[in-house]
């Protein structure tokens, strides 16, 4: 969820956006159904069309975009920079068994491990062009997919897949290195992204046909892009400084604070019965107070220490050496 090198504020801080959302819908996921508190009208619109799968859309984009700039800082250090990667992923993979066994079931990360494996892996070996090819392709490709039965988990690897793919695509193409510079295209996407994502949550499909398919993943992924855009093109206002300083530290511990939501969600649903309680005040208030929490947490942790915890054991693991984790005075 890092890269090696000089870390780029804009991702670290678009990182923390992502980390900031997913425990709005994770937290529901985890105490389930039967116990979470049942959404009024309104309510349930915010959370369908504003968070269901629009944070995690994002995580995952940029998981593609941290292995690919991984691989980057790893070749100009190692002959075989790939077996590198394959550390990585395999530790990746051990933590998402700790995620899977210890905390809240959820795949995610084992998920990311093997399609880095399986996935990014062989298609870094591949032109630019040709990765954005294969990116594109999974996701038009899944589109039409309904999400009944075997359907959804072929939908669910093939969005995963082709973002993880655009995502490495854009270290590939060096977008990374110069978006102060692309504010105009930033825009362009930015307002192209809004207008097909309020058409498109508008028509409010039910996922029972093909059509509702299509419009539910469009809804999903121009939501997605509408909110990476809309902050990007905020970092470039008076804006930047207070959203930095917000939202970089969570980014910059997302494993951290990934397997902590995962644990707190865990002890809230085994400790409180909220059955009855008010979905927005759960949902929107306990979890934007929780993240608050998080954000003052990692800025404290940040300043004696380089890493945060799981991403110091990630890194060693990754280059089988105890990497100093204190920073240098």
């Amino acid at each position: 969820m890092t890269g090696m090198g000089k870390r780029i504020p804009e991702i670290d801080t678009v990182r923390g956006l992502a980390l900031a959302g997913l425990p709005i819908v994770n937290l529901g996921l985890t105490v389930g159904k039967r116990h979470y508190p049942v959404p009024g009208p309104v309510a349930s619109l915010i959370y369908h069309d504003l968070f269901l799968h629009r944070f995690v859309t994002i995580f995952c984009f940029l998981f593609g975009v941290s292995f690919a700039l991984v691989l980057r800082g790893a070749a100009e250090r190692v002959r075989r920079p790939r077996a590198v990667l394959v550390r990585r992923l395999v530790a990746l993979f051990a933590f998402g068994l700790f995620q899977l066994f210890a905390l809240d079931q959820n795949l995610q990360l084992l998920i990311y491990a093997t399609l880095g494996v399986v996935v990014l892996l062989p298609v870094s070996y591949l032109p630019r062009r040709a990765m954005v090819a294969v990116g594109a392709g999974l996701l038009l490709a899944s589109l039409p997919i309904v999400e009944h039965g075997a359907g959804e988990a072929v939908k669910i690897l093939a969005i995963t897949s082709g973002l993880l793919i655009l995502g490495a695509a854009v270290v590939a193409y060096e977008i990374h290195t110069d978006l102060p510079q692309r504010g105009k295209e930033i825009r362009t996407i930015f307002l192209a992204a809004t207008i097909l994502a309020v058409v498109t949550n508008a028509i409010n499909p039910d996922d029972t046909t093909i059509f509702d398919a299509i419009v539910d993943e469009l809804a999903m992924l121009s939501t997605s892009v509408a909110y990476v855009t809309g902050l990007l093109l905020l970092l470039r206002t008076r804006a930047r400084r207070p959203l930095l300083a917000a939202l970089s530290p969570l980014g910059r511990m997302a494993l951290t604070n990934f397997l902590v939501q995962a644990a707190a969600a865990v002890a809230f649903a085994a400790t409180f019965n909220i059955r009855g309680a008010n979905f927005a005040v759960v949902t929107y208030g306990f979890t934007t107070l929780f993240v608050a929490t998080q954000a003052i947490l990692c800025t404290l942790w940040l300043r004696p220490f380089r890493y945060g915890p799981a991403e110091w054991l990630w890194r060693c693991a990754t280059w089988l050496t105890v990497v100093p984790l204190r920073r240098v005075p």
